[in-house]
């Protein structure tokens, strides 16, 4: 656990920042368009960035120095948002690009410094860690609204990082034939992740208009993400324990359970209902899918893997801001139009399952045959 104690501080950081910047910019301007522009930006440089640390991070042992790194990034992206609209673009960019270097930094801790005994129960650990800075960082932006909230939060997590990461060395870990053939083996499955995303990425980006649109107040959007990082505590550790076994199922649970929930709200949309407190429910269930798919999807594709885990673990969070990217373009791109913006969701969604019900058919049929 000593490994990691900065994660509480820097994930209530960024958690806070993702979402009291978009809502301020909203809020302020109302415009839909600047709000897909900003995600939009952040998405891309998180892409950038997700492959750029990850393939670094499998050519050298040094992990220390980039835990640091983590939070002095982090640090000047908080003080940038509290400039005027260009530098807080600026600021929002850089801690897409920031935070990219978390999972696959933290990721490859685990697995260099734990047995393969221990690390469900690290995982788990780690999960519940992160899950509290976002349950943290969604509360507070209800009460703080500043950028130096955020700003404090990362310069306190430097010495911690230190203390923290202080002793820990990693290993060269990168094989390029092995990982052009990995990603090639994947590619029916970075194909239903970056359409599962895409439909996700209109939802969220969305939900902020649709709660206005609504009737509700902007605290609605901070206790709908609140009570959904509560409740995800919960479902982690069920999916950790009951998953194994039934992943191909739980995959196809979360993606068409959140195929007719944005289904549903299209038609609410067409029928001109005004929902009002029903959007929490509706965001809560929609969010909650995650935990489900997201541990039986890696749990299923990174079965077996040994090389290049920095590498293909930056593959699949590169692959997932750009499908963020398309998400929050088409928000930005298809104007004032949500019912629109849920149709599109949907049939992403249906697509993800398609192009997964392929890959996993083609994986079975591999194994069968060897």
């Amino acid at each position: 656990m000593r490994r990691f104690l900065s994660q509480p501080l820097l994930i209530t950081a960024t958690t806070y920042m993702g979402i009291w910047y978009p809502v301020t910019l909203y809020s302020h301007t109302r415009s839909i368009f600047l709000l897909g522009l900003a995600t939009t930006l952040y998405n891309l440089s998180n892409a950038v960035g997700s492959y750029f640390w990850g393939d670094l991070l499998d050519r050298t042992g040094r992990r220390l120095e980039y835990g640091i790194s983590l939070s002095v990034l982090l640090s000047i992206s908080a003080l940038l948002l509290g400039g005027k609209l260009e530098e807080s673009l600026v600021g929002y960019t850089l801690s897409g690009f920031a935070s990219a270097l978390n999972s696959p930094l933290y990721s490859l801790l685990l697995l260099e410094n734990y047995s393969f005994e221990e690390i469900p129960k690290m995982n788990s650990r780690l999960s519940q860690l992160t899950l509290v800075g976002n349950a943290l960082g969604s509360v507070s932006a209800i009460v703080v609204s500043s950028y130096l909230f955020p700003f404090f939060l990362c310069m306190t997590s430097i010495p911690l990082a230190f203390v923290s990461l202080m002793g820990t060395h990693g290993k060269i870990n990168i094989d390029k034939p092995s990982r052009l053939k990995s990603i090639k083996e994947l590619t029916g499955a970075l194909s239903s992740f970056m359409a599962f995303n895409f439909g996700a990425e209109i939802f969220f980006t969305t939900f902020v208009p649709f709660n206005y649109l609504m009737g509700n107040p902007e605290s609605f959007i901070y206790v709908s993400y609140f009570i959904l990082y509560l409740l995800d505590e919960g479902i982690y550790y069920i999916a950790g324990k009951r998953s194994s076994g039934r992943e191909a199922f739980l995959m196809y649970l979360s993606i068409m359970g959140r195929a007719l929930l944005v289904l549903g709200i299209s038609l609410v949309l067409r029928l001109g209902i005004r929902s009002g407190g029903v959007t929490i429910p509706v965001f809560v269930t929609f969010g909650s899918f995650y935990p489900l798919f997201g541990t039986s999807f890696f749990s299923y594709m990174f079965r077996n893997l040994r090389k290049n885990r920095g590498s293909i673990i930056g593959v699949f969070n590169a692959v997932e801001d750009i499908a963020n990217i398309g998400g929050s373009a088409a928000v930005s791109f298809l104007g004032n139009d949500l019912n629109l913006d849920y149709l599109v969701a949907f049939y992403s969604f249906a697509l993800s399952a398609v192009t997964l019900y392929s890959f996993i058919t083609r994986r079975l049929s591999s194994s069968s045959s060897n």
